[in-house]
């Protein structure tokens, strides 16, 4: 009797872990790997998997915050957890390290039916793996989405291999991130903005962005382009399991012909350069941030200007920080004089998109409360 009542608890032990979407698995180090599963699970369908790494010193648990997108239904989410000090720590992202992400998503994959290609994400620490991964194991990867590394791929800490190049890699670093990550040369920011001008050079796939008065944390803007990187490396929409995220202009070498960057249907139509040629646009924005540096603009003008040059073409020159805090206040102003319901609601908040697209703002973009 009392195993009978023993194995009847083990069983009720086991639907509630199953219920909840979370298990547990030993990796090939006999580490602890954390896996999200929608429930239920459906034998016949084919699901992303998305790998969330941890920062330095962290575990699988939690995803790096991912974990809630398990609820969607068409992912399932890999935490791993990975040593992050000794000679050689997962930062790297190649050697053992590698190998065992690989080796988990291969065990994965004879559980239930996946993609070919993962999806990772990480912040920090898991940033330098994310990355590093990439370049390393390119055939493994559909997208990357890395934010505020401590180093990068460049000045020797790692290669850009130029086979990982039409991959869509989302990167950016809060502004105020100018700490450095232990006895390295450069600050976050400053490296961010070197592996940025590196891969713009050997024409990756990529966007990159800075987050003004963001330091070292997850800003809505990193997830936001978490989610489109995901959008244009699966061609799932990236929001949730039926709604896309809006894809900004400012994405660089955008790939559409590949297997898993298709152009979705969300994509502006309008053109990402400005009808003047490159050398105009930028005379222009470089006077526009002078102006703005010893002035304050009026909104009607600012609107004016940024219904011609979206701030998603210029935000991230060298100068922009005061015109950008201005067409902030600007369209903030601008969003609260306009209709919020009527007939005249859905045109204001369509061309309010428009013009703000790249502003750092809650109205500019769909709602971030249905995944994280």
């Amino acid at each position: 009797m009392k195993m009978f009542y023993t194995l009847i608890i083990a069983v009720l032990s086991t639907i509630v872990f199953a219920s909840a979407g979370e298990r547990v698995i030993k990796d090939s180090q006999g580490m602890d790997s954390y896996v999200y599963t929608p429930d239920p699970i459906d034998p016949d369908k084919i699901y992303q998997l998305v790998v969330g790494v941890h920062g330095a010193g962290g575990s699988g648990m939690g995803a790096a915050g991912l974990e809630g997108w398990a609820k969607r239904g068409d992912v399932i989410v890999i935490g791993p957890s990975f040593v992050s000090n000794g000679d050689s720590p997962y930062q790297t992202g190649d050697g053992v390290h590698a190998d065992k992400l690989i080796a988990l998503f291969k065990d994965l994959k004879k559980e239930y039916k996946l993609s070919d290609k993962m999806f990772v994400h990480g912040f920090s620490g898991g940033s330098q793996f994310a990355h590093r991964f990439a370049m390393s194991n390119p055939k493994y990867v559909s997208g990357i989405s890395a934010h505020s590394g401590g180093t990068w791929s460049t000045d020797n800490y790692g290669q850009i291999n130029s086979v990982a190049k039409n991959i869509p890699f989302a990167i950016s670093c809060g502004e105020a991130d100018t700490g450095k990550a232990g006895a390295f040369p450069y600050t976050r920011l400053e490296w961010y903005g070197r592996f940025r001008d590196e891969i713009n050079k050997k024409k990756f796939f990529y966007i990159g962005a800075s987050w003004p008065a963001v330091g070292h944390a997850m800003s809505e803007g990193a997830w936001d382009l978490c989610k489109q990187c995901f959008q244009l490396a699966t061609g799932l929409p990236g929001e949730s399991a039926t709604q896309e995220i809006r894809i900004s202009e400012a994405w660089e070498n955008i790939v559409t012909n590949t297997k898993n960057t298709p152009r979705p249907s969300g994509l502006p139509q309008q053109k990402p350069v400005p009808s003047e040629n490159a050398d105009d646009f930028s005379k222009i924005a470089q006077a526009v941030f002078t102006r703005a540096q010893t002035e304050q603009i009026p909104d009607e003008k600012l609107i004016v200007f940024m219904k011609k040059y979206p701030p998603s073409l210029w935000k991230n020159k060298a100068g922009s920080a005061n015109l950008l805090q201005q067409c902030e206040r600007a369209a903030k102003n601008w969003h609260a004089s306009a209709p919020q319901s009527g007939p005249l609601a859905d045109q204001a908040k369509k061309e309010f998109q428009q013009f703000a697209n790249g502003l750092d703002l809650p109205e500019a973009r769909p709602s971030q409360s249905a995944v994280r």
